[in-house]
């Protein structure tokens, strides 16, 4: 075999190249995915008939959501009642623009847009630690920081339950100021809140604009 070594590896590559390749055209036979149309960001994103992955793996029906920001709107501020579905929405949207960057077909129907991110940043779920001396609130902020060093306009920006761990009244200005700043520089930011000062902020400024999920 020996003398065929170089030959056999590139059969071997070829052999993954071609697996790989299967692979991803049956997860998007599975799931009823459509090619979404692919542009640099910053650009519009548009998600027609959007799913969240992992949900598509269980037993339940999957409620489809259909999503469009113009390249304008860069902020998309979501509240609803509680186990309405807002996390999910984020998580949805951040996964299949991943999925799309990674060359799988995500779970999305005909006529979607995903923008290229160069950077995610994700602030979901309780990062609060006592080996780390971080609170809930204090976790928070210091993602928030983070995001704020390095987000751009080729950036996607998840926050669930912006402003909360601390007072309404002091969260909600911080979360205000997070918001305002990352839309004036053009991330693309999906927002959850329950924090009713946050949702007068699409009429107060340009590119934030409010959504809603029911029960």
């Amino acid at each position: 075999l020996r003398p065929h070594l170089a030959v056999l590896r590139d059969v071997v590559e070829m052999c993954i190249a071609v697996d790989d390749l299967v692979a991803r055209g049956r997860y998007a036979v599975a799931v009823s995915g459509e090619k979404p149309d692919v542009t640099s960001a910053p650009a519009a994103l548009s998600i027609v008939n959007g799913r969240h992955p992992l949900l598509l793996a269980g037993l339940e029906t999957v409620v489809p959501f259909d999503l469009h920001l113009d390249e304008e709107e860069r902020t998309l501020l979501v509240s609803g009642p509680n186990t309405g579905g807002k996390t999910v929405l984020l998580k949805a949207v951040g996964l299949a623009a991943a999925l799309a960057a990674s060359g799988i077909i995500p779970p999305v129907g005909e006529g979607s847009i995903l923008p290229m991110f160069r950077r995610m940043y994700a602030d979901i779920g309780d990062r609060q630690s006592i080996a780390a001396s971080l609170s809930t609130f204090s976790a928070h902020v210091r993602m928030l920081r983070r995001i704020l060093d390095e987000a751009d306009a080729a950036t996607l920006v998840m926050l669930d339950e912006i402003g909360s761990g601390t007072d309404p009244v002091e969260g909600a200005a911080l979360a205000s100021a997070t918001l305002v700043s990352l839309t004036e520089r053009g991330s693309v930011t999906l927002a959850t809140t329950h924090l009713g000062a946050l949702k007068q902020l699409a009429g107060q400024t340009r590119g934030i604009v409010n959504a809603s999920l029911q029960f």
